[in-house]
């Protein structure tokens, strides 16, 4: 008797923190991410994979720094 079928599939949310992850972005001819990536390939000299990693850690720095920012507010105004 076969099993439940999709089950090998189910998406829950959590991430093995050990286990590598794989990204996908379809980037359009005519969109602006697309030609800033192309753009960005050849500035840094780097594979297109380094670029996406890059700009994650940017991000993540820029969100931290913006959060910190309104926590500091936020404790400004308490006092």
């Amino acid at each position: 008797m076969a099993g439940v079928r999709g089950t090998k599939h189910r998406r829950t949310g959590a991430f093995d923190p050990d286990a590598p992850v794989r990204a996908a972005a379809v980037l359009q001819p005519d969109d602006e991410a697309h030609t800033a990536y192309r753009e960005l390939i050849k500035e840094m000299g780097v594979s297109g994979a380094e670029v996406v990693r890059q700009a994650l850690l940017t991000l993540r720095q820029q969100r931290r720094a913006k959060s910190g920012a309104q926590n500091q507010a936020a404790l400004q105004e308490a006092v």
